[in-house]
């Protein structure tokens, strides 16, 4: 059997959809996932997560809860339309959406929508889908990409107006970034002088766009490879704040050696003598954080999927360090 000669230019379509059929399968289903994630994340501006519940009488409370002030009494919303609703614990008006949302992380502007504890496994599965789904798409052929940069910055280094214009003139040290700038430039030029010099009279074949240089791919590749490091970032520091106990939010409050944040109080209800004690929380101290493991364990039973809000509100757990403090210290004030 005589063997079968393929042309380069139909390689990469080749190993695409005949060869690699496992790796055309592999990236469209992850681009659907990404899709799909994002169109979740994106819904329900209005509607998820929204507070409903009303104020609770506070002399009926038997255990520690967060407080606005030195009597104990619980947060209202007077913003927008909430007209005077109760804000739960962790729950923060978003000036964006203009309603309160329970169990607020923060608002991000790339899927239009608040990111709350509720939504956020889903948020970080997102985070870490979009540059898994990049390594899988763009490894195939990063060889190839990588040397038509190589070959695009040969070309405009060796071109006699590309030298002038832009390598032998010293503002190219300094303008579009500085050096790093210098080099994507004359990349760029140099893919201008290819397409030039590419044969007019050559049909597009399948897989020229990567067979050939072009600057589109390029440019889209580098595009989504700086946004799959900033969702991996932001992956990392998302998973790390979710060991920790706390939210974006509570993060970004002003520090508590610089002043008494009036979400940064405990009260601690008397039933006997229906009075309270209400104490500070100590700097770096974090309300909601219940340990690294425990922390990680109800972050992994939440529902991967917003379900209908209970009808009764349930109260997040405090630190019990600091539940246990505070007790000493209304222990010692009654002494």
């Amino acid at each position: 059997m005589s063997p079968i000669l393929i042309p380069p230019r139909f390689g990469w379509y080749l190993c695409t959809f005949h060869i690699g059929r496992m790796y055309f399968l592999c990236v469209n289903i992850l681009i659907l996932l990404v899709a799909t994630l994002y169109f979740y994340l994106s819904a329900g501006r209005y509607t998820h997560n929204v507070a409903s519940y009303p104020l609770p009488d506070k002399s009926l409370l038997t255990e520690p809860y967060p407080c606005i002030n030195m009597n104990g009494d619980l947060a209202i919303c007077h913003k927008g339309q909430c007209n005077g609703k109760w804000k739960p614990p962790r729950t923060k008006h978003c000036s964006i959406c203009g309603l309160c949302r329970l169990e607020f992380d923060h608002h991000c502007p790339w899927v239009g929508n608040c990111v709350t504890l509720s939504k956020l496994k889903a948020f970080i599965t997102f985070l870490f889908l979009v540059p898994s789904t990049f390594l899988v798409a763009v490894l195939p052929v990063a060889q190839i990409l990588v040397k038509h940069i190589i070959l695009a910055l040969h070309v405009s280094k060796r071109d006699p107006w590309a030298a002038k214009t832009w390598w032998d003139w010293p503002g190219s040290w300094i303008l579009c970034a500085g050096p790093f700038g210098r080099w994507i430039v004359g990349a760029i030029l140099g893919f201008r002088l290819l397409s030039q010099n590419r044969e007019q009279s050559q049909s597009p074949q399948l897989g020229y766009l990567i067979e050939q240089p072009h600057l589109r791919v390029v440019i889209t590749a580098g595009f989504a490879l700086l946004l799959s490091v900033f969702a991996f970032g932001l992956g990392i520091v998302s998973t790390r704040k979710v060991f920790q106990g706390v939210t974006t939010l509570e993060i970004l409050r002003p520090s508590r050696s610089q002043s008494v944040d009036r979400h940064d109080l405990v009260c601690i209800p008397q039933t006997a003598t229906n009075e309270v004690f209400v104490a500070p929380l100590l700097p770096k101290e974090r309300m909601y954080d219940l340990g690294n493991d425990c922390n990680w364990k109800l972050f992994q039973l939440r529902p991967f999927f917003l379900t209908p809000s209970p009808r009764s509100y349930t109260w997040p757990k405090l630190n019990p360090i600091m539940v246990q403090r505070i007790r000493e210290m209304q222990n010692n004030h009654r002494n």
